[in-house]
């Protein structure tokens, strides 16, 4: 991200999102300390994204970003294990998001309705092409700290970091400081509980998939559905409406 010295203040928020939920775990859930596996999401920027800072992009969270590690309230181990996050999501020489096009067939990523709206709406709106798209965009998740495992993460995994999580979106918004933020996540359990911590007051939306939107420090929020499957063309009609 943007200066060293805020990036260094993020890295600090990151770490004691780690502690506090190591603690958590060993006082409510010492079995999933022991057994469970996590990964730290550090958001992803593309190479052109700071030209103009059009379109940051949220979903809940993200399982298989590396490395994996067993939680530890060794800040030694933490720092290392943040620094390995920050490689792994900004790779040299190359958009840190040309993943998703290169794995657009192999692993089905045509499947995903998070990135097929992503793609369209930054070729749409943007003027961009199916190789480039991912260059002018950022893309980030909730939650933070997740498990490693295959079955789906509900909002109860959520909810123990929520503050620091809270804390951690708005020094995202406030460094990235991006036009428009599309947050693909659900308003009820899932991005409502965040900005309502996070202090943001929001307006819900009653009809169709866009659920509600917000503003913070000059970025557009739009909160939408998160659907497995519906019409793309309906969903991007109604974020465009709400984008600046």
């Amino acid at each position: 991200m943007a200066q060293k010295e805020k990036i260094s203040l993020y890295n600090l928020s990151l770490e004691k999102t780690l502690l506090d939920h190591h603690k958590y775990l060993s006082s409510n859930h010492p079995d999933k300390l022991r057994t469970n596996k996590y990964s730290l999401f550090y958001p992803m920027i593309g190479k052109d994204y700071y030209d103009k800072r059009l379109l940051m992009v949220y979903s809940q969270y993200a399982q298989d970003c590396k490395p994996s590690f067993k939680l530890t309230n060794n800040k030694a181990a933490i720092e290392t294990i943040i620094k390995k996050s920050h490689t792994y999501s900004t790779p040299p020489k190359v958009c840190p998001l040309d993943w998703v096009n290169k794995n657009w067939i192999k692993h089905g990523l045509f499947r995903s309705f998070l990135w097929n709206i992503t793609y369209k709406i930054a070729m749409e709106k943007y003027g961009r092409s199916e190789d480039n798209w991912n260059n002018v965009i950022a893309w980030s998740n909730l939650m933070k700290v997740s498990p490693c495992t295959p079955s789906a993460i509900t909002p109860e995994d959520f909810t123990p970091q929520l503050s620091n999580c809270a804390h951690l979106f708005k020094e995202e918004l406030s460094l990235l400081q991006p036009k428009n933020v599309l947050l693909i996540t659900n308003l009820d359990k899932w991005a409502g509980p965040l900005l309502k911590t996070a202090g943001i007051k929001y307006q819900e939306v009653k009809t169709g998939y866009v659920q509600a939107t917000a503003a913070y420090r000059g970025s557009q929020l739009i909160i939408t559905e998160k659907p497995f499957a519906g019409n793309h063309l309906r969903f991007i009609e109604e974020v465009r409406c709400h984008m600046v």
